[in-house]
């Protein structure tokens, strides 16, 4: 990623202030990641509301300042660089239900979806307990668990394209995959989307998050810093199993380890590094190909100012 020369930025920070929109510089975003490590970001956005996110979505383009749309901060690894130019993280999160279908806004919590669905006797969306990102973030990732995906519920998606302004895609419209969308692609921002669920017993679906939640807790090592899966698990097989059977199961890079609890996840040291990360991922990636012929492919991205191509 490129960096912007400081007068895109100082025009950025004008456009804001014209505006009353608040910018932070030189924004640590670790603390703001579920791994907990990387630089800061040029500049850090806070919006609170849908069209506060698309309007500095929109002074970005207009200065001529990249962005780049952070959730909850799981699945990515920022560079120890941080990232050039502007980072959006969105605390829009309204949700509203009428009857089987639910709207949210880009920044709803996934966890408490699910919660919320099972309150509300609303079945398929059980697998979102153990998502801990964002509804865009789940939108943009094509998130799932369980067995389930976002893509199995979704009707539609609010996106906002910088360059001709907000509109509304069908599901069948978004180039979903496994853990693959359009938006992964190109400069569209998910501003929110509807999902279609089905009637549901409340206390039978609580069970079914109370299970869910059990199995990670027991499965996944969520008292240490980490990213989630690291690996995509390739067809047929499960790259946690492949790593492990590949001997890495605690192996350590500087500050990364792969998890002794579940070989699929990398987790860091406090003050760890981003470039440990990788390497480490890169390692285990190249022994599971060398052992087993296995081209593990990252489901985790690897954001901001990495060196060499593309960086």
């Amino acid at each position: 990623m490129s960096a912007p020369v400081a007068p895109a930025l100082e025009r950025l920070d004008a456009l804001a202030a014209e505006r009353g929109i608040a910018l932070q510089a030189d924004a640590p975003l670790a603390p703001l990641t579920t791994l907990r490590v990387g630089g800061p970001a040029d500049r850090l956005a806070i919006p609170s509301s849908t069209e506060e996110l698309a309007t500095v979505v929109r002074l970005a383009a207009e200065a001529g300042v990249p962005s780049f749309m952070l959730g909850k901060g799981s699945d990515i690894v920022v560079a120890d660089a941080g990232i050039r130019g502007l980072v959006v993280r969105s605390r829009a999160d309204d949700v509203t239900v009428d009857g089987t279908r639910l709207r949210a806004e880009a920044g709803a919590s996934m966890t408490a979806l699910a919660k919320r669905c099972a309150r509300d006797g609303l079945a398929g969306f059980d697998w979102a307990i153990s998502i801990p990102g964002s509804f865009g973030g789940a939108v943009w990732a094509n998130a799932g668990a369980h067995g389930g995906e976002i893509s199995d519920v979704l009707v539609e998606v609010e996106v906002l394209d910088p360059r001709d302004g907000a509109r509304t895609l069908a599901a069948g419209d978004c180039g979903f995959g496994y853990r693959e969308s359009r938006f992964k692609h190109g400069p569209e921002v998910i501003l929110g989307g509807l999902i279609e669920l089905a009637r549901g017993e409340p206390g039978e679906i609580r069970a079914l998050l109370d299970a869910h939640q059990a199995h990670r807790r027991a499965t996944q090592p969520l008292a240490d810093q980490n990213a989630g899966s690291v690996f995509r698990n390739p067809p047929g097989d499960h790259a946690g199993r492949l790593i492990e059977a590949a001997g890495l199961k605690g192996h350590r890079l500087g500050t990364a380890q792969v998890s002794t609890l579940h070989a699929n996840f990398i987790v860091t040291d406090r003050g760890g590094r981003a470039a440990d990360v990788r390497a480490l991922g890169d390692h285990v990636r190249a022994t599971v190909g060398d052992r087993f012929g296995v081209d593990l492919a990252y489901e985790i991205e690897f954001v901001g100012g990495w060196p060499g191509p593309g960086a």
